[in-house]
């Protein structure tokens, strides 16, 4: 395959001093190859979105970079479905989700080795009221933990922002009573994962039979709403042994409506994404993603 010699990356300015360090030596990389670069930050929630579509329909870039973490990966991927350009990234967020599944380390020789020559496979979708997710759709523990977290704490702390939010809604009684139907059938949990990819929260594998370059999503739902329960889910989680226990229940699934309780909140590859009620199904669009050779 032809090297690309044309990148548009858009970049999340949140990115500590550390990650712009990983992005600057990406950029000299593709620069010192020949390459045209342009660099564009996005300004608010959702620009992302706007600067993608915008720049595909140019024409002028062989591939669109997402610079940031796995939501900002998420509005640059709205932006090019039905594009036909693929999508790149470059994982400077938090968790790096996306960057795990695919096997990316963040290191500047493999992002930009990748950028320049690494096969741009098809990835399936899912869908949340309308808008595409490439990783996870959580309702309950996940999406209190996500909407509670203080944006400061998060560029101070990074990860360990998250833990204390999870350890305050875990300390809060961490169990909802939440209410679905699964492809027509009636569901309760205390909480619940739609899944398109294999890992969670970062390196974690929670549906280790997941391909992301499959169709299908697949349901996890917790039953056991005690604080202890969530605990024992997240020791299996990071063993890799969530489908073994007796309290989870999974389930694949091409669409989930979550109707109860109304206003509990919802997280979507790693960001807050409003609240119950919500429609959960397979995307019917596929996306082209720059993946490691």
């Amino acid at each position: 395959m032809a090297l690309r010699r044309n990148f548009h990356i858009i970049v999340n300015p949140a990115a500590g001093r550390r990650n712009r360090t990983l992005l600057d030596r990406v950029v000299e990389r593709l620069r010192a190859s020949g390459s045209d670069v342009t660099v564009e930050l996005t300004q608010a929630a959702g620009h992302a979105t706007a600067l993608a579509r915008a720049a595909a329909r140019r024409g002028e870039a062989d591939v669109i970079v997402a610079a940031g973490g796995d939501g900002t990966i998420n509005e640059v991927a709205r932006g090019l479905l039905g594009q036909g350009v693929p999508l790149g990234i470059l994982p400077l967020g938090t968790a790096n989700v996306l960057a795990v599944e695919i096997g990316l380390r963040p290191r500047a020789e493999e992002i930009s080795s990748m950028l320049l020559g690494g096969p741009a496979e098809l990835i399936g979708t899912g869908l949340v009221d309308g808008e595409i997710f490439l990783l996870m759709a959580g309702i309950g523990f996940d999406g209190v933990v996500v909407h509670g977290i203080d944006p400061r704490l998060k560029r101070l702390w990074g990860k360990g922002a998250f833990v204390w939010s999870g350890l305050k809604a875990w300390a809060a009684g961490p169990g909802r009573d939440i209410r679905l139907v699964a492809d027509g059938r009636e569901k309760r949990a205390a909480w619940a994962i739609v899944t398109n990819a294999r890992n969670y929260a970062g390196p974690f594998i929670l549906a280790p039979d997941q391909n992301i370059t499959q169709p299908g999503l697949t349901l996890f739902l917790l039953h056991d709403a005690s604080r202890f329960g969530f605990v024992r889910f997240l020791v299996a989680l990071a063993l890799g042994r969530v489908g073994k226990l007796r309290s989870v229940e999974v389930l694949p699934v091409r669409r989930v409506d979550v109707t109860d309780p109304a206003g509990l909140e919802v997280e979507v590859d790693g960001d807050a994404r409003g609240h119950l009620p919500q429609s959960i199904e397979q995307g019917t669009q596929f996306l082209r993603l720059v993946v490691p050779a």
